[in-house]
């Protein structure tokens, strides 16, 4: 019996050892092909990594120091690469092929671009750095510059399928009148995301006294849950909303979400 019992854990042990071993491969197979990049989604048991990972950094980092620290846009565009493809593969569902997009913030195109060759959109980009439109424009991308700080500065028959402000509202000084001109413009949908200031690892660095580290640039600080009262505050509809959650952690988005969008509403036009 006592042999027995030996053979069937020794067995049973072999193969917790395998299945361990095995989702120690996976673990590193995926890190290694998608995670090594901040453009890669996040999904699976890499999604359980991650967080585990960003959580354990953000309480046990020493420096805290802030990132880009810039003294202008310029300079800002020259050292960073502002393309995502997270955010472009999070929303390319949403816009129907062959429509007009205007890209506010485009940076360095790497969004308008990928849109453009899977949903042969056509592009006009913003940004408020001569530096981003021109690597833009390398892309092929139609730019140009401009500050909207107080409006989109479109005139009143100006109008787009689609107006993507991805990562551009929290860099603003008055980001409602944004939102307000960007559906007033807009036949199809706005498209914006944002940070979620609510993320487990800004919660953690909270908890230690500090801000969340995001980029000095940011003016303003909203969780998934704050934008959606400022949307309704502020009049706009919103459509739909993604992120990279499976269905059963949605209830947790504002707790885990990382990159996340909202489909806004086009003001209805009074006929």
């Amino acid at each position: 019996m006592v042999v027995r019992c030996k053979l069937w854990s020794l067995v049973h042990c072999k193969t917790f050892a395998q299945e361990f071993i095995s989702i120690k491969s996976n673990i590193a197979y995926f890190h290694n092909q998608y995670m090594k990049s901040r453009n890669a989604p996040r999904f699976g048991v890499m999604l359980v990594w991650t967080i585990l990972r960003e959580s354990w950094t953000a309480l046990t980092q020493n420096s805290m120091s802030f990132p880009e620290v810039f003294e202008d846009y310029e300079k800002y565009h020259s050292a960073i690469k502002t393309g995502n493809l997270s955010r472009a593969k999070l929303v390319e569902d949403w816009i129907e092929p062959n429509s007009m997009v205007l890209d506010v913030g485009v940076g360095d195109g790497t969004v308008s671009e990928y849109l453009m060759k899977n949903k042969q959109v056509k592009v006009v980009g913003l940004d408020i750095s001569a530096t981003a439109c021109e690597k833009a424009k390398q892309l092929g991308i139609q730019t140009e510059v401009r500050d909207i700080t107080n409006g989109l500065g479109l005139s009143d028959g100006a109008s787009y399928d689609y107006i993507l402000l991805l990562e551009v509202i929290e860099h603003t000084a008055y980001p409602h009148r944004i939102l307000i001109d960007a559906v007033n413009h807009a036949k199809k949908g706005v498209i914006v995301s944002i940070p979620n200031s609510a993320y487990i690892k800004w919660r953690i660095q909270m908890l230690r006294g500090y801000v969340p580290r995001q980029s000095f640039t940011h003016l303003h600080f909203w969780s998934v849950n704050d934008f959606e009262i400022f949307c309704k505050e502020t009049n706009i509809q919103i459509l739909d909303f993604k992120t990279f959650l499976p269905r059963h952690l949605m209830p947790f988005r504002n707790l885990l979400a990382w990159q996340q969008c909202w489909m806004l509403s086009p003001k209805k036009k009074e006929v």
